[in-house]
C-alpha cells in the first residue's frame, strides 16, 4: 500500500489548496480564467510542468555534485502546450550562467533526460528542452 504524500481541498471556485505533512509547505491552484475559474494562481498543468523541471534541476545537482561540476544558478523556464485532448507538450529552456566543458554539458544533458518525474509522464506528451550554455 502507498503512503499518501499531500492532502489537496478544494476550497470553493475551483480553487484547491495542497498541504503535505513535512513542514509547511502548501500551494494554491485556480481552473484559468477561460475555463470559468478565477486564474490568479497557477493552474495543475503549470505545476506539472515546474514539477518536471523541478526533477530535472535536481537531477542535474544530483550529478553535477557526484562529479564536481558547478550547477549553482542553472534556471529552468517550463511552459506546457494544451490540444483538445489535454496536454500535449511540455517545453523547457535551460541556461547554464557558466562556462561548462563538453563533457560536463553531456552529463548535465543525461541528468535532464533522466529524470524520473518527466519519465513518469505519458510517452505521448513531447518534452521538448532547448539550452543557452554561457561560453
Amino acid at each position: 500500500m502507498s503512503e499518501y504524500t499531500s492532502t489537496t481541498v478544494h476550497e470553493g471556485n475551483m480553487r484547491c489548496r495542497t498541504s503535505f505533512p513535512q513542514g509547511s509547505a502548501t500551494f494554491t491552484t485556480d481552473v484559468g480564467s477561460p475555463l470559468g475559474g478565477r486564474g490568479e494562481q497557477p493552474s495543475p498543468a503549470q505545476l506539472l510542468a515546474a514539477a518536471v523541471a523541478s526533477c530535472m534541476s535536481s537531477m542535474m545537482a544530483f550529478l553535477g555534485a557526484r562529479r564536481n561540476i558547478n550547477t549553482e544558478g542553472i534556471s529552468i523556464d517550463a511552459g506546457y502546450e494544451e490540444g483538445k485532448n489535454g496536454i500535449t507538450a511540455l517545453n523547457f529552456h535551460i541556461t547554464v550562467p557558466h562556462p561548462t566543458s563538453a563533457a560536463e554539458r553531456s552529463v548535465l544533458e543525461a541528468a535532464v533526460k533522466n529524470c524520473p518525474v518527466g519519465a513518469a509522464i505519458a510517452a505521448t506528451v513531447e518534452k521538448n528542452i532547448s539550452w543557452t550554455w554561457t561560453e
